[in-house]
């Protein structure tokens, strides 16, 4: 078994918009309907769990009917208070209990099939697996004052992306510890971090740029018309 969880039930609010950012059209469609299609393209994932805010729930289903009839393999669970938590539900929500699943951001709608192949099998090899990029960029700590300091060495250092993908028993192992422990991360590959087990590093893509501001919509639209 394979699954997928999608988070998609942040608000968004560095987007400065009326709407969450996952429903901001891009190149004629939501953003959210492209991520969902990369994932429905990949025919051995089921169930993709969706994971939206609350209020979002009754709109949603017209925003899946296009997809038919491949959309009934999506299943649309209510997020928590953070993103941690909204994973966990989508979690709880797979019946199976081994297996792998995929963790995604819904508002990285560029990710390729090719990149979720390799994370499914990285996970297959080494049980949890994560895409990143190098970091090219300068970084620098700053104190309160915001000034420098100290310059880190950013030799080993890497950019994380998703889908992060693991053992559907590890990842639901951790976020339980968690949620016992009140453990607060950003992102699914720390938890299993912090049960003191190993996260295999792939490559991953430029492409696959995470929207969160007008500048990153513009980004993936000049993208988009690439592809």
């Amino acid at each position: 078994m394979t699954a997928a969880v999608i988070v998609a039930a942040g608000q968004g609010l560095r987007m400065g918009s009326a709407k969450p950012k996952q429903f901001l059209p891009l190149g004629g469609k939501s953003i959210l309907v492209h991520t969902l299609e990369m994932f429905l393209s990949c025919s051995d994932i089921s169930p993709i769990i969706l994971v939206v805010a609350k209020e979002d729930c009754a709109a949603i289903h017209s925003l899946l009917s296009p997809l038919h009839p491949s959309h009934t393999r999506i299943e649309v669970v209510t997020g928590g208070s953070c993103r941690q938590a909204s994973v966990f539900n989508g979690l709880q929500a797979i019946d199976a209990r081994e297996g792998i699943v995929l963790i995604h951001d819904g508002v990285r709608p560029l990710v390729s099939k090719g990149l979720i192949e390799a994370c499914i099998q990285g996970a297959r090899q080494w049980g949890a697996c994560i895409p990143a990029l190098a970091v090219s960029d300068t970084l620098k700590r700053v104190d309160e004052d915001d000034m420098v300091d100290s310059t880190a060495d950013r030799q080993g250092l890497r950019w994380v992306q998703t889908p992060q993908a693991f053992e559907l028993s590890l990842i639901r192992r951790a976020h339980q510890r968690a949620a016992a422990e009140h453990w607060q991360v950003t992102d699914d590959a720390s938890l299993v971090e912090c049960l003191g087990g190993k996260v295999k590093v792939i490559p991953g893509e430029v492409e696959n740029i995470k929207i969160t501001t007008p500048q990153d919509l513009r980004l993936a639209e000049a993208l988009l018309k690439t592809k």
